[in-house]
C-alpha cells in the first residue's frame, strides 16, 4: 500500500530557510527529502490506524484500480474525519524536531572554534 498522504512535497524549501536554516543548496535539499520522508510516513502510520479493516481494503481497492492522487485524498477526507489535522500535527511535529536540532544542521563556522 502506497502511502496515504495528500502530497510528497508537503514542506517547502521556502519553510525550511523561513526556520533559519540556511545550508548549502545540496544539503537543503536532502534535509527536504528527509523532512518530506518522516512527515509522509507519520501521517501514514496515523491514517492507516485510524481506518478500520473495511476501509484499508477499499483505500488499497482504489490504489490498485489507479485512482487520482485527488480522489484517494478526497475519500481519505470522508473517512477520516481527523485528516487535516493529522496532516498539520505531523508537519509541526517534524518541523519542531528540525528546529531542535538545527544547531546539528548548521555548516561548520571556523571562527566559532575559537
Amino acid at each position: 500500500m502506497t502511502q496515504p498522504v495528500p502530497d510528497d512535497n508537503i514542506v517547502s524549501q521556502q519553510q525550511l530557510k523561513s526556520l533559519g536554516i540556511e545550508l548549502p543548496d545540496d544539503q537543503l535539499q536532502a534535509l527536504l527529502r528527509h523532512v518530506n520522508e518522516r512527515i509522509s510516513t507519520l501521517i501514514s502510520e496515523e491514517i492507516v490506524d485510524s481506518l478500520d479493516g473495511q476501509q484499508i481494503e477499499q483505500f488499497v481497492a482504489m490504489q490498485q484500480n489507479n485512482a487520482s492522487p485527488q480522489e484517494m485524498e478526497q475519500w481519505l477526507q470522508q473517512q477520516v474525519p481527523e485528516y487535516s489535522q493529522i496532516i498539520e500535527d505531523n508537519v509541526a511535529i517534524v518541523l519542531g524536531e528540525v528546529v531542535e536540532d538545527i544547531d546539528n544542521l548548521a555548516p561548520n563556522d571556523p571562527e566559532d572554534s575559537k
